[in-house]
């Protein structure tokens, strides 16, 4: 079986696993109003046959030996259980879980569905935790993983996936939807006993990975995400992303042939998920500084060390290619809030920060054809990034109308990877293209490659492109198809 390079129309000929821009909404009050402003917005489309699309929040967390001795940690149970709260993820991979009653005083059974391994003890068994009305599937009823929800049972992999550490891969079911995707939880091994001693089991681990999802996973949605204990540019995950078992190590900032590493923009700005403490806590916003500077810098200069390089950006998710239409645009972030890191290392809810994830999934979202019946489809149809001469108020956008009415583009949004924002207005004929000079406007088509959305005025994303620095050359027109 051929692996997919993209089954959904890509943003451009070349994909810049860079689009993913690191700033953005988040916060548990905020999605919760933007819900309730969306299900007010789309109550007519619900008495119709076509489905509203869904913005599910996936997040990975290495939750630091998590077992029922957590009742007598201090108040490290409602810390991590206000964590929870505050992440207001659908869908969480866990690491290092000893079993299911620990799982439970975290996750209430009534409100989540926990897969895990119930006959292993190993303490730092992998985990999934899924929000109901999101459904686990391929799962026996009693939610109990076996061997078929793992990639790699059995002692052969043991060097690379050691236990259960065997990259849980369980399929969820979007509520009220077709569409299901995997959650691949990974552990990869620790750089205890040193970093070069031991990046032969990452980079071993991550070459068998390659090989089972080109094998068993190119017709399929699926997120691998979780504690891979090195960073985006490191050699395991360059390997993971080019999907190629001979890719070095070292900054891969460029095209993302395999995988597309979500963490990515965050790692170019030095932010890290382990390694911080209560002291990287703000005392007047009570968040967390999740930038450590040079700390990217550290983890590339001691490459082929056993040293130490400090706070790091070990947690991650990955997602494939074809998927990059439905990733909304800026959801990509290290959690900051300073319940995360409260106290001491033994009562803190954890030594790792969870990081998170938006998607959207269903037939009016990214991929799925945009305004539900079609009939207000429109899409970027192309670029002037590099204009000949003064590039300021000179750059276009040119849009695309594939419906058959006209549309009122008031409140609706250009955004570019840095989160500036241009106030489209005015109408746009049903099958007819519209060309807009960014002008007066802090949005900017950055001539060394950048990303550009199209939000409707519910703050949808209703489609993304990207493009390169190669094929901003001065006066050329990048076309999207």
């Amino acid at each position: 079986m051929k692996w997919r390079q993209a089954a959904r129309p890509a943003a451009s000929t070349e994909v810049d696993n860079r689009f993913m821009n690191p700033t953005g909404k988040g916060g548990y009050s905020m999605r919760k109003a933007e819900r309730l402003l969306i299900l007010a917005a789309l109550l007519p489309a619900l008495c119709s046959p076509v489905q509203a699309a869904k913005t599910v929040r996936i997040a990975a967390y290495n939750i630091q030996f998590l077992s029922t001795d957590v009742v007598n940690q201090g108040d490290r149970l409602p810390k991590l259980k206000q964590v929870i709260q505050l992440l207001d993820a659908d869908v969480i991979g866990l690491e290092e879980v000893k079993d299911r009653a620990a799982l439970e005083l975290v996750f209430p059974p009534q409100d989540w569905q926990l897969v895990i391994d119930d006959d292993s003890s190993d303490l730092q068994d992998l985990a999934l935790a899924v929000r109901k009305p999101f459904t686990v599937l391929g799962v026996k009823p009693t939610l109990d993983a076996d061997d078929q929800n793992f990639l790699f049972p059995g002692a052969a992999n043991d060097s690379f996936f050691p236990n259960r550490r065997d990259v849980l891969a369980v399929e969820v079911q979007v509520p009220n939807e077709s569409a299901t995707f995997y959650m691949m939880v990974v552990h990869q091994k620790s750089r205890v006993g040193g970093r070069a001693t031991t990046d032969f089991r990452r980079e071993g681990g991550a070459s068998a990975l390659v090989q089972k999802l080109k094998a068993d996973f190119d017709d399929k949605d699926f997120f691998l995400l979780g504690d891979f204990n090195d960073d985006p540019d490191d050699r395991s995950l360059n390997i993971l992303e080019q999907g190629d078992p001979n890719a070095l190590g070292g900054p891969n900032d460029n095209t993302a042939v395999f995988l597309i590493n979500l963490m990515q923009p965050l790692v170019a700005q030095d932010r890290v998920s382990e390694g911080l403490g209560a002291n990287d806590i703000d005392p007047v916003t009570n968040k967390i500084n999740t930038i450590d500077p040079q700390s990217r810098k550290r983890d590339n200069d001691a490459r082929g060390t056993n040293q130490n390089t400090g706070a790091i950006l070990f947690d991650q998710i990955l997602m494939p290619g074809w998927m990059q239409d439905r990733y909304v645009q800026g959801s990509a972030k290290v959690f900051d809030d300073g319940v995360a890191l409260r106290g001491t290392k033994d009562d803190r809810a954890s030594d790792h920060l969870p990081v998170y994830a938006e998607c959207v999934f269903g037939s009016d979202g990214p991929g799925g054809g945009g305004g539900g019946s079609g009939d207000t489809d429109i899409r970027i149809a192309s670029l002037l990034p590099n204009p000949n001469g003064d590039d300021k108020s000179h750059e276009e956008v040119t849009l695309r109308s594939v419906g058959a009415a006209d549309l009122n583009l008031t409140s609706w949004k250009l955004r570019d990877r840095q989160s500036h924002e241009f106030a489209l207005s005015g109408t746009i004929a049903g099958g007819a293209t519209l060309t807009i000079v960014l002008k007066n406007t802090a949005l900017a088509l950055n001539n060394g490659g950048d990303d550009v959305s199209l939000f409707d005025p519910q703050g949808a994303l209703r489609h993304l492109v990207t493009y390169t620095a190669i094929q901003a050359k001065p006066g050329k027109v990048v076309v999207f198809p």
